[in-house]
Protein backbone atom coordinates (compact mmCIF):
# COMPACT_ATOMS: atom_id res chain seq x y z
CA UNK A 1 0.00 0.00 0.00
CA UNK A 2 1.41 3.22 -1.33
CA UNK A 3 0.59 6.65 0.96
CA UNK A 4 0.98 10.17 -0.30
CA UNK A 5 3.16 12.62 1.92
CA UNK A 6 0.66 15.48 2.67
CA UNK A 7 2.68 18.99 2.72
CA UNK A 8 1.92 22.15 4.41
CA UNK A 9 2.83 25.78 3.22
CA UNK A 10 5.74 27.16 5.09
CA UNK A 11 3.49 30.15 5.47
CA UNK A 12 0.70 27.74 7.11
CA UNK A 13 3.64 27.43 10.07
CA UNK A 14 2.59 28.66 14.04
CA UNK A 15 5.67 31.21 13.41
CA UNK A 16 4.14 33.14 11.04
CA UNK A 17 0.65 33.71 12.63
CA UNK A 18 -0.29 36.91 13.23
CA UNK A 19 0.78 39.43 16.34
CA UNK A 20 -0.99 38.58 19.16
CA UNK A 21 0.60 41.57 21.12
CA UNK A 22 -1.78 43.47 18.15
CA UNK A 23 -4.77 41.17 19.53
CA UNK A 24 -4.03 41.52 23.27
CA UNK A 25 -3.75 45.42 22.77
CA UNK A 26 -6.84 45.82 21.22
CA UNK A 27 -8.61 43.35 23.55
CA UNK A 28 -6.96 45.43 26.07
CA UNK A 29 -7.91 48.93 24.97
CA UNK A 30 -11.23 47.94 24.60
CA UNK A 31 -12.02 47.05 27.78
CA UNK A 32 -10.34 50.02 29.39
CA UNK A 33 -12.30 52.71 26.77
CA UNK A 34 -15.96 51.63 28.42
CA UNK A 35 -14.82 53.13 32.12
CA UNK A 36 -12.73 55.42 31.19
CA UNK A 37 -15.93 56.92 29.20
CA UNK A 38 -18.31 56.55 31.93
CA UNK A 39 -15.83 58.46 34.19
CA UNK A 40 -15.20 61.37 32.04
CA UNK A 41 -18.81 61.43 31.60
CA UNK A 42 -20.16 61.05 35.13
CA UNK A 43 -21.05 63.96 35.80
CA UNK A 44 -24.71 64.71 34.46
CA UNK A 45 -25.54 67.00 31.65
CA UNK A 46 -25.11 70.51 32.52
CA UNK A 47 -28.97 71.16 30.67
CA UNK A 48 -31.98 68.94 30.59
CA UNK A 49 -31.87 66.48 28.33
CA UNK A 50 -36.11 65.63 27.41
CA UNK A 51 -37.26 61.93 28.45
CA UNK A 52 -37.57 60.86 24.66
CA UNK A 53 -34.03 62.63 23.25
CA UNK A 54 -32.37 60.70 25.87
CA UNK A 55 -34.14 57.17 24.59
CA UNK A 56 -33.49 57.84 21.20
CA UNK A 57 -29.36 58.93 21.85
CA UNK A 58 -29.19 55.63 23.94
CA UNK A 59 -30.51 53.47 21.66
CA UNK A 60 -28.37 55.25 18.86
CA UNK A 61 -25.55 54.15 21.43
CA UNK A 62 -26.58 50.48 22.00
CA UNK A 63 -26.62 50.35 18.00
CA UNK A 64 -23.48 51.95 17.98
CA UNK A 65 -22.02 49.56 20.39
CA UNK A 66 -23.10 46.95 18.64
CA UNK A 67 -20.96 47.91 15.58
CA UNK A 68 -18.65 48.47 18.10
CA UNK A 69 -18.94 44.95 18.98
CA UNK A 70 -19.02 43.41 15.36
CA UNK A 71 -15.68 45.56 14.52
CA UNK A 72 -13.92 44.40 17.24
CA UNK A 73 -14.84 41.01 16.24
CA UNK A 74 -13.67 41.52 12.60
CA UNK A 75 -10.09 43.05 13.72
CA UNK A 76 -9.52 40.56 16.30
CA UNK A 77 -9.92 38.19 13.78
CA UNK A 78 -8.16 40.48 11.59
CA UNK A 79 -4.89 40.02 13.24
CA UNK A 80 -4.57 36.58 13.45
CA UNK A 81 -2.87 37.11 10.05
CA UNK A 82 0.15 40.03 10.04
CA UNK A 83 -1.80 42.83 8.48
CA UNK A 84 0.96 45.65 7.92
CA UNK A 85 0.26 49.20 8.85
CA UNK A 86 -3.03 48.12 9.45
CA UNK A 87 -2.81 46.89 12.24
CA UNK A 88 -2.74 49.83 14.19
CA UNK A 89 -5.84 50.91 12.98
CA UNK A 90 -7.24 47.38 13.67
CA UNK A 91 -5.95 48.13 17.15
CA UNK A 92 -7.46 51.26 17.50
CA UNK A 93 -10.71 51.53 15.58
CA UNK A 94 -12.98 49.19 17.70
CA UNK A 95 -11.96 51.09 21.20
CA UNK A 96 -12.82 54.51 19.80
CA UNK A 97 -15.93 53.05 18.24
CA UNK A 98 -16.96 51.70 21.81
CA UNK A 99 -15.72 55.16 23.73
CA UNK A 100 -17.59 57.18 21.43
CA UNK A 101 -20.76 54.84 22.08
CA UNK A 102 -20.50 54.84 25.85
CA UNK A 103 -19.60 58.63 25.81
CA UNK A 104 -23.00 58.84 23.50
CA UNK A 105 -24.91 56.66 26.45
CA UNK A 106 -23.62 59.05 29.22
CA UNK A 107 -25.88 62.02 27.54
CA UNK A 108 -22.81 64.35 28.23
CA UNK A 109 -21.33 65.93 25.32
CA UNK A 110 -23.60 64.02 22.66
CA UNK A 111 -21.64 66.11 19.63
CA UNK A 112 -18.03 64.96 20.31
CA UNK A 113 -18.85 61.86 21.49
CA UNK A 114 -20.68 60.82 18.32
CA UNK A 115 -17.72 61.30 16.61
CA UNK A 116 -15.76 58.26 18.14
CA UNK A 117 -17.92 55.88 16.65
CA UNK A 118 -18.15 57.17 12.60
CA UNK A 119 -14.40 57.94 13.07
CA UNK A 120 -13.61 54.56 14.12
CA UNK A 121 -16.14 52.83 11.59
CA UNK A 122 -14.36 55.20 8.94
CA UNK A 123 -10.93 54.01 9.62
CA UNK A 124 -11.89 50.07 10.25
CA UNK A 125 -13.68 50.04 6.97
CA UNK A 126 -11.40 51.90 4.66
CA UNK A 127 -8.43 49.87 6.46
CA UNK A 128 -10.32 46.52 5.15
CA UNK A 129 -11.33 47.83 2.03
CA UNK A 130 -8.54 48.08 1.17
CA UNK A 131 -6.74 45.38 2.38
CA UNK A 132 -6.71 42.09 0.20
CA UNK A 133 -6.61 39.53 3.13
CA UNK A 134 -9.79 40.93 5.28
CA UNK A 135 -12.28 40.03 3.10
CA UNK A 136 -11.41 36.63 1.01
CA UNK A 137 -12.31 36.40 -2.04
CA UNK A 138 -13.55 32.37 -3.18
CA UNK A 139 -13.25 32.50 -6.24
CA UNK A 140 -9.24 33.83 -6.29
CA UNK A 141 -8.59 30.75 -3.76
CA UNK A 142 -10.36 28.26 -5.81
CA UNK A 143 -8.14 29.85 -8.93
CA UNK A 144 -5.25 29.08 -6.39
CA UNK A 145 -5.92 25.73 -5.72
CA UNK A 146 -6.33 24.70 -9.39
CA UNK A 147 -3.19 26.46 -10.30
CA UNK A 148 -0.86 24.77 -7.94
Amino acid sequence: MRVQAMTIPAAAGRAHRGAPPARLLLAALTILALPLAFLAAGRVPAAPVDPDLARVIRFMALLKGGFALAALAGCFWRLGRPAGWRSLVYVAGPPLMALGAAGLWSLRDPGPAALGPHFGLFAVLAAALTDREALPDRRRAARRQIVS
